[in-house]
């Protein structure tokens, strides 16, 4: 058996956290263990289903710049202590080059940068993270990414096209299969019954855009007054977002979900999902929105590989919040067929018992254990 060390932020219900515990639930734990360097001091929502699952929490030094040499003894040290440590695999974007240097320290000999985003924010450590980023192709041993566009961005196209790999962000399509009965029971629950419902998900950051997705639903209503956004997930932002709803006042058609742990059954009670983010890498919601049979709206800073369904499109974030109105009122029009989205899905290779088994063999192969 061998252990995967998985360098991340820390275990909470995101994007890239939900594609890992996707994988981590469906490989032979047997043959493959995941463990996890964390860098928040906070627990994930994950933490004690990792656990069980037979997973390690590494708890670092936390990636503050007074804090780097201290994070490469860290990472150098948790690698040596291991043995059957035979693969650091960094989701940390740009930052993940400090796990991976570690790695490398301590003589592992295979380390995988993987790609998630298109676009880095510009905070306090934005000159350091574009430095960063140059360094990554050199640190890594090997290459991955959610979908093409990341992984040019991260890795520049010369090194993407020479050694990089997709890695599909994966999901289990029966888990969100639609269901007439679900649908009824949660849209009843919410008295939601008898109105037009639009859905996102995603933390409240800025790459989601939130503030965008409020101004579209405000017009949006003066096409379907009797509309309802529900907005699942919490984040830093979410205050700010809840003042906008005040001020625009459009707060008593607005469900603030929070945190939920059976997102597939919301997706049921949804009639149209919407995401106009700033940027994306492939989002894991964009692909369970489809396996849920939902017409999706996507903005033009979604890749294109994210459109698996013909009820999947994009509209660009310059078009006014006039357009982007009457462009889902139309998605709401067409015909959808919503029992197909599980099979399309899977058709499109997002299944993750299909992916979860190559993506075994691969670790397998790279730990010398094949």
């Amino acid at each position: 058996m061998i252990r995967v060390l998985h360098s991340v932020s820390n275990m909470d219900r995101g994007g890239i956290e939900t594609m890992l515990m996707n994988y981590y639930r469906h490989i032979d734990r047997s043959k493959v263990q995941f463990d996890f360097i964390v860098n928040k001091k906070k627990p994930g929502d994950y933490d004690d289903e990792i656990r069980r699952l037979g997973g390690h929490i590494y708890q670092s030094p936390g990636l503050d710049p007074l804090h780097y040499p201290a994070y490469l003894r860290f990472v150098q040290q948790t690698v040596a202590a291991d043995p059957r440590i035979r693969i650091l695999h960094a989701h940390n974007e740009a930052m993940g080059l400090y796990a991976l240097k570690g790695a490398e320290k301590a003589g592992l000999q295979v380390r995988i940068a993987h790609a998630h985003n298109i676009w880095i924010v510009r905070d306090y450590k934005w000159p350091l993270k574009m430095l960063c980023k140059q360094l990554l192709p050199g640190a890594a041993t090997h290459l991955w990414a959610c979908g093409r566009d990341a992984g040019i961005y991260y890795f520049g196209k010369a090194d993407w096209e020479r050694r990089g790999q997709i890695i599909p962000n994966a999901i289990e399509p029966e888990s969100f299969r639609f269901s007439p009965a679900v649908r009824a029971e949660m849209r009843a629950r919410y008295g939601l019954e008898d109105r037009v419902v639009l859905g996102h998900v995603g933390r409240f950051d800025i790459r989601k855009n939130h503030e965008r997705l409020l101004e579209i639903f405000a017009a949006f209503l003066q096409l379907e007054p009797r509309a309802m956004l529900v907005l699942i997930g919490t984040g830093r932002l979410e205050p700010a977002v809840r003042a906008q709803a005040q001020e625009l006042g459009i707060a008593d058609h607005i469900l603030f979900a929070g945190l939920q742990s059976n997102v597939a059954d919301w997706y049921q009670l949804m009639d149209l999902f919407v995401m106009p983010s700033r940027f994306e890498g492939l989002p894991v919601v964009g692909i369970e929105a489809q396996a849920a049979g939902l017409g999706c709206v996507f903005s033009d800073a979604v890749p294109e590989e994210v459109l698996l369904s013909p009820h999947a499109i994009q509209i660009p974030l310059s078009a006014s919040n006039a357009d982007w109105a009457a462009g889902l009122q139309r998605m709401l029009q067409q015909p959808c067929d919503r029992s197909a989205g599980a099979a399309l899905i899977r058709q499109a290779g997002y299944d993750i018992n299909i992916a979860a088994a190559r993506l075994q063999q691969q670790y397998l192969q790279l730990g010398g254990k094949a």
